[in-house]
């Protein structure tokens, strides 16, 4: 077998066609041809051949999982269900997978980082929710904890709590403490804060909140 032809694509630059003997043998990412080393007149025996339409489609997985990434970091757990989902050989995903590790595109430790720093900025949860949520997309335990901080759960029940309030004070909740309690205390539990630090949080935010209104009465003051 000896290759006759490598053309170019004419609508995607990036892949090309290989001739063999004259005939079109396959459709392959100029980045496989070039690892490989191939040039026309080359023979090809049957061992070369598996390896070529090896890489061939190693490329195709790879080229999809970058597409993937491309949105945001994922974690390794999470390109690996999208690719088995895309119908890629196991094989081929754990040679993706390790390719993309090189690369420094699929790192758990990174990935766990960028998750809370985003949750933090948009959507704060405490510790245990975050760590639960790592957890679900196959980062290891040992890792979320070590990411993920208990002691900063105060500063994020508060970060979340301060959004929430500016709904409870247009919607008449600010004027009563048990009702500003029941409900900034169901919302913070819902996104994962302890008891503990819902109750502490929610005496805070209500304090606050009085005194930017300057309307306090002192019948809705919180008995401690």
């Amino acid at each position: 077998m000896q290759i006759t032809a490598i053309e170019p694509q004419a609508n995607k630059s990036e892949q090309v066609n290989l001739f063999v003997d004259g005939q079109r043998l396959l459709t392959v990412s100029a980045l496989v041809v070039e690892r490989l080393g191939l040039v026309v007149g080359q023979e090809l025996n049957a061992e070369q051949l598996a390896q070529l339409r090896r890489e061939a489609a190693v490329q195709q997985a790879l080229d999809r999982a970058l597409n993937y990434l491309s949105f945001r970091p994922r974690s390794r757990q999470e390109v690996h269900h999208y690719l088995r989902r895309r119908g890629t050989a196991p094989e081929l995903i754990e040679a993706v997978l390790e390719r993309l590790t090189e690369l420094g595109l699929v790192d758990d430790r990174a990935f766990a980082t960028f998750w809370v720093e985003s949750r933090e900025r948009f959507h704060p949860e405490g510790a245990q929710a975050l760590r639960s949520e790592l957890r679900a997309r196959g980062v290891a335990p040992e890792i979320a904890a070590e990411v993920v901080s208990q002691g900063d759960d105060e500063e994020r029940a508060l970060r979340a709590g301060r959004k929430k309030v500016q709904a409870l004070m247009r919607g008449g909740a600010g004027k009563n403490y048990e009702a500003f309690r029941n409900q900034l205390g169901a919302f913070l539990l819902r996104r994962g804060f302890s008891y503990e630090t819902a109750k502490r949080v929610v005496r805070l935010l209500w304090h606050e909140a009085r005194a930017s209104a300057a309307d306090t009465d002192p019948a809705d003051e919180p008995m401690d």
